[in-house]
């Protein structure tokens, strides 16, 4: 059976992000595009009817990596309780999301965004989208009265930002921290 052209051009797609994804976590930024396009089994011309250059391919590798994290983290079925206990577990078992895996690793986003103004300005609108979607996820667990009410959620959000963001470095970094601690106060935060 033939795929419709949309199915079949969102593969490709697809297939070019998780490549990218791959490769650039493997080899770093000045992975070429050669070899981006060879794992994802296309050619350089279906890299060009969609993504107009490699910059647009990392905001799309960023976008997805970061946003389905966040997503993951903050969908409405998900107490933000849970979500923080995720986010720890996945931090002590150096999961491949926190860790870098076999994909994009954290130094490696700073790397481009300090290459780049349109991909630190991608990466920024990233991580707002994300206070965003934190700080909707706050409100929503203090409606339902399960985390305080007398918090500000952006406030919140902006601090679980700067500890998700920190905690990914320090696990990139493997240094010694104690992330039940860390777990706990941000879960005392809550309380």
């Amino acid at each position: 059976m033939v795929k419709p052209r949309d199915e079949t051009k969102q593969a490709t797609r697809n297939a070019l992000i998780s490549a990218a994804i791959h490769e650039l976590g493997a080899y770093g930024l000045d992975v070429s595009l050669d070899a981006i396009c060879a794992r994802a089994r296309r050619t350089r011309g279906a890299f060009y009817v969609h993504f107009a250059d490699r910059e647009a391919l990392i905001v799309a590798v960023m976008q997805q990596v970061l946003g389905n994290f966040v997503s993951m983290l903050t969908t409405s079925n998900l107490e933000l309780e849970t979500s923080i206990r995720l986010f720890a577990t996945a931090v002590r078992h150096k999961a491949p999301v926190v860790a870098g895996g076999a994909g994009l690793k954290f130094h490696q986003i700073l790397d481009a965004c300090s290459r780049s103004r349109a991909l630190g300005d991608a990466y920024r609108e990233v991580i707002a989208s994300a206070k965003t979607s934190l700080a909707a996820a706050i409100e929503r667990d203090q409606r339902a009265k399960r985390i305080r009410r007398d918090r500000d959620p952006q406030t919140l959000a902006q601090l679980m930002i700067v500890t998700v963001l920190g905690m990914l470095a320090v696990a990139e970094l493997d240094l010694p921290i104690e992330i039940a601690r860390i777990e706990q106060a941000l879960l005392g935060l809550l309380a």
